[in-house]
């Protein structure tokens, strides 16, 4: 009998990995650090190395960089809404200075739905004209329709998504569900409107690179919910917590655990069985369904610091990837991952492991060592404080997955996996997974199973 492949895909902010399985079973895999290798050159350049493996099926699990949220990065969209409730999303996030689009482009029409369903002002397409001549003199090409009760009954929704598409306008509205959270439904259709440009191109990429391996019909996108979508342009928000899902099904659920996933782009902790209905973000709730996900405050690209005690500490700031870690040469600030520069647990993992320079370890030493000088403790030796930061990192990342799990059992994966697993040695409740690519291998699992169930 002839052996199917299937084909995972898991795009991140700064990496992507790849695995090609034989059945349940990774047969080739790779990670690619996306500020040296191009996406699509990459998958493409990985399927034609296994020409004699074709997938049959492709499934992705596809997050954007955050700050691509932002209208500022992304592109201006528009809002319109109920007479009314032009202000709403701004009145309901979480910082007065974090908004959706440009108040010169929020609008309010004459429009009532009532919660029960009846249409209590009808829409007059005539009071959208000004609106359509206005965003057509400042060149904005989307729309985000907000109307009240809309999900209950959608006359009025429609009849301006029709007038709006016939000016040539590209019409986002929210959901058709029994969500009664209506911000939660807004502040999603709005970041979906947001990222729609980039979230496509990204698409095209990987479709592209699959071109002549598998078919556009047969490459599945996961979203949060562990569910598959192809062309849907609700689901780009949704996707931001795919990975996540697949690893907690995988890892968690088929183990009754809690998923500690230890990734290059942060440290998760995932729940096995338990579900959040909304993602708190910035905005406030965006409608997101996904297994619950804590975000630990130990993550490894955290800033390294003195505190207001001149001892060093953990910033509460992220240094990223892009430059990253001042291993890598072009980093500027001393971070977490650093400590464990010339780990060789860490310097031979595969998309790293011909990134590291000497000069840029030598200038986080040259670094730290400047910290030492201005700082309040006795011991100046670079090694000894090193370690001792090492040990702050284990002890923080051990205590944080303990009081925050939800079961007694805890799987800890993903690519650092091996290198921070001395924290829980001790632990006769945890169980170490160090199978590689694990995010791309789980959400090939993941989105198979649910092709099969949706059949």
């Amino acid at each position: 009998m002839q052996n199917r492949f299937l084909l995972g895909v898991s795009v991140g902010e700064s990496f992507a990995e790849y695995s090609l399985l034989s059945d349940t079973k990774p047969v080739a895999q790779k990670r690619v650090y996306l500020a040296r290798e191009s996406l699509k050159q990459s998958l493409s350049q990985f399927v034609s190395e296994h020409a004699g493996q074709k997938p049959t099926q492709a499934f992705v699990s596809l997050r954007l960089p955050k700050k691509l949220l932002s209208y500022e990065l992304s592109g201006a969209v528009a809002h319109i809404t109920t007479e009314g409730f032009e202000h709403w999303l701004h009145l309901c996030a979480k910082s007065p200075e974090q908004t959706l689009t440009s108040k010169d482009l929020l609008f309010s029409v004459r429009e009532r739905v009532l919660a029960n369903g009846t249409v209590e002002i009808p829409l007059d397409t005539n009071d959208l004209e000004p609106v359509v001549a206005k965003l057509q003199m400042m060149g904005c090409k989307k729309v985000c329709l907000h109307f009240l009760h809309s999900a209950t009954h959608p006359a009025n929704l429609q009849v301006a998504k029709n007038y709006l598409q016939e000016k040539g306008l590209e019409v986002f509205t929210p959901e058709n569900n029994d969500n009664p959270h209506e911000v939660s439904r807004w502040n999603k259709n709005a970041l979906n409107a947001t990222i729609s440009s980039v979230f496509t191109d990204r698409k095209a990429e990987i479709i592209a690179a699959l071109d002549g391996a598998v078919t556009k019909e047969e490459i599945y996108f996961l979203n949060s919910s562990g569910k598959l979508f192809q062309e849907d342009s609700s689901q780009h928000v949704s996707s931001l917590f795919s990975a996540g899902t697949a690893l907690g099904h995988y890892f968690g659920a088929m183990k009754k655990a809690d998923v500690l996933y230890l990734g290059l782009e942060g440290f998760l902790l995932i729940s096995g069985a338990a579900w959040s209905s909304a993602w708190e973000s910035p905005w406030g709730a965006v409608e997101v369904p996904h297994l619950k996900t804590i975000e630990l405050g130990i993550q490894p690209t955290l800033g390294i610091a003195l505190n207001t005690f001149g001892r060093f500490d953990f910033s509460k700031t992220q240094e990223g990837w892009e430059p990253g870690p001042m291993f890598l040469g072009r980093g500027q600030k001393p971070s977490l991952l650093d400590l464990w520069a010339e780990n060789a647990k860490l310097t031979k993992l595969p998309g790293l492991e011909d990134r590291f320079s000497a000069q840029g370890i030598q200038r986080f030493k040259n670094s730290f060592f400047a910290l030492s000088k201005i700082s309040q403790t006795r011991d100046s030796d670079i090694s000894h404080l090193t370690k001792e930061m090492q040990s702050l990192t284990l002890q923080r990342l051990a205590m944080e997955a303990y009081l925050n799990r939800q079961s007694a059992k805890l799987v800890v994966t993903g690519p650092l996996a091996t290198v921070f697993a001395n924290a829980f040695k001790k632990d006769s409740h945890t169980v170490i997974e160090t199978e590689e690519f694990s995010e791309s291998y789980a959400t090939a699992l993941c989105g198979h199973q649910a092709l099969q169930e949706s059949l």
